[in-house]
């Protein structure tokens, strides 16, 4: 039975016993949630290296797959090329990644992770397993495993707006407006 959107102004969730109002189920809401969530808990083991867990998702992209430019990896990281670029230099200039001149085209970099930057991740990575673990805890395996099939999906059907910024206000534009 739904409950009238007055009595959530008047009570919190913990006397309701609803955490996720009816309002509030819904894919954006749910999915920015989790992303803090997700965050959150991957921020506990990466700033114990002084990483974001962006930072790490770079380690872990070139980890797989050496010699990938500043665009590629900024393609499939989901971050914005400039982002790539200050997080690139960072890494860079705490030696965890090398950038040389690609062979094949001199005007771009080819990104590889140094022998510290393969260290570091092979530190990570186990306890990042098991954050993610955390995250999926309130679900059983077979739904932890149909939650990531359906996100993928999810992910994969909409590719068009899986990119940096969409969505997101101009500069200079109307703060206010509501939304879920």
């Amino acid at each position: 039975m739904a409950t009238s959107p007055a009595r959530w102004q008047d009570e919190t969730p913990a006397e309701t016993g609803v955490l996720v109002p009816d309002v509030h189920r819904v894919p954006g809401h749910l999915a920015r949630r989790f992303h803090q969530i997700c965050t959150g808990m991957l921020s506990e083991v990466t700033v114990t290296e002084d990483l974001s867990p962006v930072e790490y998702a770079v380690l872990a992209a070139l980890d797989e797959q050496p010699g990938l430019d500043q665009r590629r990896l900024a393609e499939r990281i989901g971050v914005d090329t400039v982002s790539a670029h200050h997080m690139l230099e960072r890494l860079e200039t705490r030696r965890l990644i090398d950038r040389r001149v690609d062979e094949t085209d001199r005007r771009a970099r080819s990104l590889a992770l140094t022998a510290k930057g393969r260290k570091l991740r092979s530190k990570l990575q186990p306890q990042l397993v098991v954050a993610h673990g955390r995250i999926l805890a309130p679900l059983t395996k077979p739904e932890r495993a149909v939650l990531i099939e359906l996100l993928t999906r999810i992910v994969e059907g909409n590719e068009s707006y899986a990119r940096p910024g969409h969505g997101r206000r101009k500069p200079g534009a109307n703060r206010g407006g509501v939304g879920s």
